[in-house]
């Protein structure tokens, strides 16, 4: 592999990580609040994240390396701290709904980093439509909190 292909196989594999603490996040979240709509968003969002870890996964594999298989330390304290507050605060969505919005923002800034560096074309048009759709997740995810909804 040559240097220039370990540097996205590295960038590919933080995504990776990113991507599954989005996913894990928004399934935490998803189990802890109570109204089913903000639920099917959260439970949405997860399944879009499990989605492009496993399109990264596959880039990575094409690429002759060995992907990610698992989020960071800092999103699994962060998960932590979701159920945390969902025992002192058990009626909270709004207070779920931002912590969830505050993994999409850090999702966005490692996409918008990793768009930055060199890669292959085709790659960077999964990684391009990927953090698109982040954008969405996040900008859907925001438009929730503070609403009542019935």
């Amino acid at each position: 592999m040559t240097n220039a292909q370990g540097q996205i196989v590295g960038t590919l594999n933080h995504l990776i990580e990113v991507g599954k603490d989005g996913e894990l996040s928004c399934t935490t979240g998803a189990r802890e609040v109570h109204n089913p709509e903000i639920r099917a968003i959260l439970t949405g969002t997860a399944e879009s994240c499990r989605a492009s870890v496993m399109e990264l996964q596959a880039l990575v594999t094409s690429l002759g390396a060995e992907p990610r298989d698992r989020g960071s330390m800092g999103g699994t304290l962060h998960r932590g701290w979701m159920e945390v507050l969902h025992v002192i605060a058990p009626h909270n969505d709004d207070a779920v709904l931002q912590l969830c919005e505050r993994d999409e923002e850090t999702a966005k800034r490692e996409y918008q980093s990793a768009l930055t560096r060199d890669m292959p074309p085709e790659i960077r048009a999964v990684v391009q439509r990927q953090y698109e759709g982040i954008q969405w997740h996040h900008d859907r995810i925001h438009a929730m909190r503070g609403m009542q909804i019935h």
